[in-house]
């Protein structure tokens, strides 16, 4: 098969998407396939076979750097009409597409929940106004009224959002989750559980909840802030593992060191066992990796309804609250606490090989 794969940037380092389409080049590169890449800008790739079409695009602002990348790449792609077209966003023209974080619908209404209900109406309508939403919105319903291409969702949550929101059929949506490397996440890892806590400053017998995120306000993590204030009498500490501004040191501090602010870090598969529940109180994911990582981890979650990998969490292995509610992630972190146990984690997870060996099967269908 020929295969063209859009991206603006195709480099593993920049993104959960940008890793996806990388992962996704290469393996079917070692497949035997022809890949080509349209993107703005890239990271040379590993395989000889993986072709680079880079598109000169306007840079600034944001709204236009996705518009114009939309019409290049159209462009471009009318000129391959021999290739299986796949991309995860920001484009009109495709065969299979994968919305890689969620519909952009879905994730407004409920992104904008963080805000104040008197403040709420304001704000989305700002938001709504503003450039880079208007071309998201436009693409988007593009992408579902005239393209109408396979749509592959990586969690029930999304699937049901592009079928509720767009009447899509039912037929042209196939659940592929995200796969994880369960070699790398696994409760073996639990030996480094010392040397995770001596790094951090924990103590051997603290009970430690792990709060991982790149953008830690959509992810909750001023209403983690509010749950511990609730939970001050109760004996545990929170690491917070992602990049801390001002502000959110500034917050952190008032809690003294039961907050630890524990920076980036690239060893996640040793963090996870090291510390005893994942707590993620988001305002959207459509399938959140660290939920897979830390349950692969044997650590058990908390969660909201919001995100697209409450699927995975059922039984023991942790707790979907809805997004926002500080009583009930109080509750959830109280019952977690009380229990100190370790919890049986009976969940079986895709690897990559087989997520992309799916997708290549949706793929040859979808060229004969």
């Amino acid at each position: 098969m020929k295969i063209c794969i859009a991206i603006e940037k195709f480099d593993p380092s920049v993104g959960g998407a940008e890793r996806y389409c990388w992962d996704l080049a290469h393996f079917l590169a070692e497949k035997g396939h022809d890949v080509a890449i349209t993107c703005i800008k890239a990271k040379d790739p590993l395989h000889p076979s993986i072709s680079i079409i880079e598109v000169m695009c306007l840079r600034f602002p944001q709204a236009l750097r996705h518009l114009s990348f939309a019409v290049m790449h159209y462009l471009k792609a009318r000129g391959l009409p021999d290739h299986i077209h796949f991309c995860v966003g920001n484009t009109f023209y495709m065969d299979i597409y994968q919305p890689h974080g969620g519909l952009h619908r879905a994730w407004f209404m409920r992104e904008t929940q963080r805000y104040s209900p008197a403040a709420r109406r304001l704000i989305r309508l700002m938001k709504r106004l503003s450039p880079k939403d208007i071309v998201q919105r436009v693409m988007e319903w593009w992408v579902f009224r005239i393209t109408r291409p396979q749509v592959i969702a990586i969690s029930e949550m999304v699937s049901n959002d592009i079928q509720t929101r767009f009447k899509y059929p039912d037929s042209m949506i196939h659940l592929i989750a995200n796969g994880i490397d369960q070699g790398r996440f696994s409760p073996v890892n639990r030996q480094y559980r010392e040397a995770i806590r001596q790094r951090y400053h924990l103590d051997r017998d603290d009970f430690v909840f792990v709060f991982v995120a790149q953008n830690l306000t959509l992810k909750g993590f001023d209403i983690l802030l509010r749950a511990c204030s609730e939970l001050k009498d109760r004996s545990f500490r929170v690491l917070v593992i992602g990049p801390a501004d001002a502000s959110a040191r500034k917050k952190a501090a008032q809690f003294g060191d039961k907050i630890v602010l524990g920076g980036r870090a690239s060893d996640l598969e040793k963090i996870y066992p090291a510390c005893d529940c994942l707590v993620h109180p988001t305002y959207y994911d459509a399938c959140s990796l660290v939920i897979l990582e830390s349950l692969a981890s044997g650590v058990p979650v908390i969660t909201t309804s919001a995100n697209g990998a409450k699927m995975y969490v059922r039984g023991e292995n942790g707790y979907v609250i809805p997004p926002g509610d500080v009583h009930a992630l109080v509750e959830a972190m109280n019952a977690v606490l009380l229990t100190r146990k370790e919890r049986h984690m009976d969940i079986v997870f895709q690897d990559h090989a087989g997520v992309f060996a799916h997708l290549e099967r949706l793929m040859e269908n979808h060229a004969e």
